[in-house]
């Protein structure tokens, strides 16, 4: 078989389907880096500096909801080793935070219950650097004691859809290296949380490279094992004592075309999380202002990222009392508005969809109108550039055409073109892109139409696709 081939019969995983249809996440980095005005702390700072007077979970959730965001990822122990639940590991944790008069502290049960209580998913992101913990440096006692923290923290919360592991890392104060039990930590979350994925240091959700929200044009899911998570411990093994634990390789701008993957013969299924803050840093700080991301900026990054077959997750960070700062509430507030008016009138509802060919009747183009997702459209094996034709009840105007393929069952699509006829009964073209994967949406200028066409230009092995909605 040749690599595209072999390409095209890999398919996800059942945590990495369910990821995927999460799209949309907001982060939080919320502790003693806050209080203090920094984003590292030296792990000596004192917990009962911490007395976020003003925090409410039931606030933070709802303007989640408010903000589109389909889940909360909490950042529960950073690099100071503080901790935001209650732990019988440490007491260097919120239950020390004497000085917040409140009936509990432990942000991780307030926050894991409301996130149940209003119907939206709970993630955590930890880091194994602990620059509080006397163990750290210590090879096994230290990976125990890490161990002890993650089992902890994923069995007393509920359910958790999502673990993100920071890779950094630096000697303790001996210069001794902390050797980190990666597959361990993953034994651990498989074990407490199966359905939960593992990202950025992690084997199921691929980082995505940078933090600026520079995206590439295309985004396979399925590329090169050598991607892997697991070829990237064996690079850092070359390299001891690095600050960070990141892949040695180049930022490449093709993943997963023909010509990418040519000389590649094993593949796997890991997907693209783009990662971006609404300030320039992580933490809250007042004089980053200035760099808050605009609502336009948000609309880009979210058509480029989700609507190019890639989670996206933007940090939003509380201030010190436990409120979000109003500049920020506002933006994304609004982003969440626009958000839901954009995907809420489905013109293609007035039309009707036909095929240039399907494989059986049981693979209708009209399966593709059906809210069942387990509804699919095939065309012939021999249909080389199958097409689509909708053709409206009468004229309409939308400027997004959202296109799923039936992931399920792999990754295909490598190129399309869409038409439109303004009523002239000639089609013309107004756009062209290449991977649809989970999701592709493609902007388009607004104009009445009454038929649009799309054209599958190139795709590999067995083409499926679950839905094709004009908004």
């Amino acid at each position: 078989m040749k690599p595209y081939e072999i390409a095209a019969e890999v398919k996800p995983s059942a945590r990495q389907l369910e990821w995927q249809k999460t799209e949309f996440y907001g982060f939080i980095n919320f502790g003693l880096p806050t209080v203090v005005n920094r984003e590292w702390t030296d792990g000596n700072v004192n917990p009962t500096n911490f007395c976020p007077e003003e925090f409410n979970a039931q606030e933070w959730v709802t303007f989640f909801k408010e903000a589109g965001f389909k889940g909360m990822v909490l950042n529960v122990k950073h690099h100071d080793g503080f901790c935001l639940w209650y732990s019988d590991y440490t007491d260097y944790s919120v239950e020390s935070s004497v000085n917040w008069d409140v009936e509990t502290r432990d942000i991780v049960a307030l926050l894991s219950e409301e996130c149940k209580n209003q119907g939206i998913k709970f993630g955590i992101a930890i880091s194994p650097l602990d620059r509080h913990e006397k163990s750290y440096g210590k090879g096994e006692e230290y990976n125990n004691y890490f161990k002890a923290l993650l089992r902890e923290v994923l069995t007393k919360y509920g359910d958790i859809f999502y673990v993100r592991f920071d890779g950094a890392a630096e000697p303790d104060k001996d210069g001794n290296v902390q050797e980190y039990d990666w597959q361990g930590y993953y034994d651990v979350v498989r074990e407490c949380q199966p359905d939960a994925v593992i990202a950025m240091v992690g084997p199921d959700i691929r980082w995505y490279g940078n933090e600026w929200g520079v995206i590439r044009e295309n985004e396979w899911s399925v590329v090169s094992e050598r991607h892997s998570i697991y070829h990237a411990f064996e690079r850092s093994k070359e390299v001891k004592k690095k600050r960070f634990f990141r892949k040695e390789e180049k930022f490449e701008r093709d993943l997963g075309s023909r010509k990418a993957i040519k000389k590649e013969s094993k593949f796997i299924w890991y997907p693209c999380e783009v990662c971006i803050s609404m300030r320039d840093r992580w933490y809250y700080h007042k004089d980053d202002e200035y760099t808050a991301k605009t609502k336009d900026k948000l609309q880009k990054i979210y058509l480029e990222s989700v609507g190019n077959n890639c989670g996206l997750m933007v940090g939003v960070p509380p201030m010190k009392n436990g409120k979000f700062a109003e500049m920020d509430y506002q933006i994304l507030k609004a982003f969440g508005v626009d958000l839901r008016r954009a995907y809420t009138y489905k013109v293609s509802q007035i039309g009707e969809i036909t095929a240039s060919s399907t494989l059986s009747p049981e693979y209708a183009a009209s399966n593709l109108f059906d809210e069942d997702e387990t509804k699919i459209w095939r065309p012939a094996a021999d249909d080389m550039e199958p097409e689509l034709t909708i053709t409206l009840s009468q004229k309409d105007m939308f400027d997004k055409v959202v296109m799923m393929e039936n992931i399920i069952n792999g990754q295909h699509v490598e190129g399309y073109e869409v038409y439109i006829d303004e009523g002239t009964g000639k089609f013309k073209k107004v756009g062209s892109g290449g991977v649809i994967g989970y999701k592709r949406i493609h902007k388009i200028n607004p104009v009445e139409v009454i038929r649009v066409k799309i054209k599958i230009t190139s795709y590999r092995g067995n083409l499926e696709l679950q839905s094709v909605v004009m908004y």
